[in-house]
């Protein structure tokens, strides 16, 4: 069983044209566990890092945008559960045998153009079990996560972090740097907590993996 773990956050754009970068930031950083979000996979795709097993969910219009996936270490103890695949959210999650208990760790992707409510990330959120690590690309902005302005997705998302007493892992620096020069950069990939006391969590930005996040 896992006592201490080292998870990666990365929105891909497209996740099969970096599988050696990749490869490569696993093995420099010693990565347990990367959650990827917008994974443009389908049906067809076809991915494999040695050491590493994937789990992915597509969006349900079987299209080649959108999606999430996980790559975990095979060595650690897991499996994976139902994932989530709704126009407006999808999620890849698996359960991690860890010590004393188990945690569900979950790659989410929200696209911005989706206004989720607070009971929509709530039913979402409830179904992760006690103890969860939900992170990725919530396109909710908020300034108590290092966001310039506070958005409606990201306030409601923020009442219910609020309602359920969740907590949320963050560097508060931007994490997407936009190709648009009219637009700034800002901080929209963060991850949401439950049952994990902050003493055991640390954050940190990295810039090594190549993409507009």
């Amino acid at each position: 069983m896992a006592k201490f773990l080292w998870i990666a956050l990365w929105n891909a754009n497209g996740l099969a044209q970096h599988k050696v970068e990749i490869q490569l930031f696993l093995q420099h950083n010693i990565i347990d566990i990367l959650l990827i979000s917008v994974t443009h996979f389908t049906m067809k795709s076809y991915f494999k890092i040695p050491q590493y097993n994937i789990y992915y969910t597509n969006h349900p219009d079987r299209k080649a945008h959108a999606g999430t996936a996980i790559l975990i270490k095979r060595i650690i103890s897991h499996y994976e559960v139902p994932n989530y695949d709704e126009d407006s959210l999808q999620a890849t999650s698996i359960r991690v045998r860890t010590l004393p208990y188990e945690l569900t760790v979950t790659a989410l992707y929200s696209p911005p153009k989706y206004n989720l409510k607070k009971d929509h990330y709530d039913s979402f959120l409830s179904t992760l079990g006690p103890r969860f690590m939900a992170g990725g690309d919530y396109n909710g902005k908020h300034t108590t996560w290092g966001s310039r302005i506070t958005t409606i997705k990201g306030k409601e998302l923020f009442n219910l972090l609020q309602e359920k007493n969740y907590s949320f892992l963050t560097t508060g620096n931007p994490t997407y740097w936009p190709t648009d020069p009219t637009k700034q950069p800002d901080c929209l990939d963060f991850s949401i907590t439950n049952g994990i006391s902050s003493t055991y969590t640390a954050t940190e930005p990295s810039h090594d993996l190549s993409s507009d996040h």
